[in-house]
């Protein structure tokens, strides 16, 4: 696949469509951009940002709400993809039970005041791990079809978690169109373009589903965690060693 980086904005850079549509584009080798944004004038009070390539729009990606799925059922939707033409084609979800919701705000209250971060560095012989977040075609299937994969290195006490890699595992066939729309998730999780796109892409980010470093609470919301020696970080260019 194609490598992007990110397009750094010249010094003293002003223009007043980056004020109200603020934009994050990211280049390859020749023509090829991939661009993040705004696509709303009501800037704090709208979350509305898209990804587009050298010409058109790919789609977006939004929380999920209230209405998107049964009020007494226990399927809890977090997040879904929406193509160029409005319609939702990747879901992130997970079956919540009794108290699940409790166990979740406390993890994030623990994690607020870096308890999270502590437990793993003290409690743990672990240092580095992988996740795999599934991906789902439609709310009703129950095979994913395809993973979020993240490893992350745990560095210390007072410290959060090094995200060493970022990844899309395809569990069945996907276009290029769809690994263009689920490489959303990967910058809005980052971090990396939240100081070009803003309070509200932050806030997007903070309120999606990813790994907490807590097996028990990150089966909860359906993510799964493989421990990863030394060896497998190095064996899988995650680490140099000289």
């Amino acid at each position: 696949g194609k490598k992007y980086f990110k397009s750094l904005k010249p010094c003293g850079y002003c223009d007043i469509q980056e004020c109200c549509f603020p934009s994050a584009t990211f280049k390859t080798t020749g023509d090829a951009v991939y661009r993040i944004q705004h696509g709303c004038c009501c800037l704090p009070c709208c979350f509305g940002f898209s990804a587009y390539d050298s010409k058109d729009k790919i789609g977006s990606y939004a929380l999920g709400g209230c209405f998107d799925a049964p009020c007494c059922g226990s399927l809890v939707v977090d997040g879904k993809f929406i193509d160029a033409k409005g319609e939702a084609k990747f879901f992130l979800k997970h079956e919540s039970v009794c108290c699940d919701g409790v166990k979740i705000c406390c993890a994030s209250f623990c994690h607020l005041f870096g308890c999270l971060t502590c437990y793993k560095y003290y409690c743990s012989p672990e240092q580095y791990r992988e996740y795999r977040q599934p991906i789902y075609r439609t709310l009703e299937t129950s095979a994913p079809v395809a993973y979020f994969k993240y490893v992350d290195r745990i560095r210390g006490p007072c410290s959060s978690d090094e995200r060493l890699s970022m990844s899309i595992e395809p569990a069945d066939e996907l276009s290029d169109d769809d690994f263009q729309l689920l490489a959303f998730y990967l910058i809005l999780t980052s971090g990396y373009a939240d100081f070009e796109l803003g309070m509200n892409f932050s806030y997007l980010a903070r309120n999606s589903v990813t790994p907490y470093g807590v097996e028990g609470i990150d089966e909860l919301v359906g993510i799964h965690k493989r421990s990863l020696t030394e060896k497998d970080a190095v064996h899988q260019g995650l680490v140099n060693m000289y």
